[in-house]
């Protein structure tokens, strides 16, 4: 479909952008591959005729889990405890636009 598209030159903005990402996804289906081949030389500096890649092993590691720690504190402080608690310990997020593209049938 992209092949078909890119000949017509009075694209919208909507198919000029699906067809991007149409090709973004071709490109990053080969990038995966290439970045599991290079991943399995191992780590450290790998060098190509133009570009270097660095291959880096990161530990496993432990982290907080938010929910666990929520449902915990609710059963042990009740709903109003909790309530007043998370209040005082709260970030606020700013809002954002966001776009969902998808092919026509």
């Amino acid at each position: 479909m992209a092949s078909v598209l890119s000949r017509i030159s009075n694209l919208t903005d909507i198919d000029r952008l699906g067809e991007i990402k149409a090709q973004i996804a071709d490109l990053q289906l080969i990038a995966d591959e290439l970045a599991t081949d290079i991943k399995a030389l191992g780590a450290g500096k790998h060098d190509g005729d133009m570009f270097a890649a660095t291959v880096s092993v990161i530990d496993e590691r432990w982290s907080a889990d938010p929910k666990a720690i929520a449902t915990k504190l609710l059963e042990v402080m009740g709903n109003g405890a909790f309530d007043r608690f998370t209040a005082c310990h709260q970030k606020k997020t700013s809002g954002y636009t966001t776009l969902k593209l998808t092919a026509r049938d």
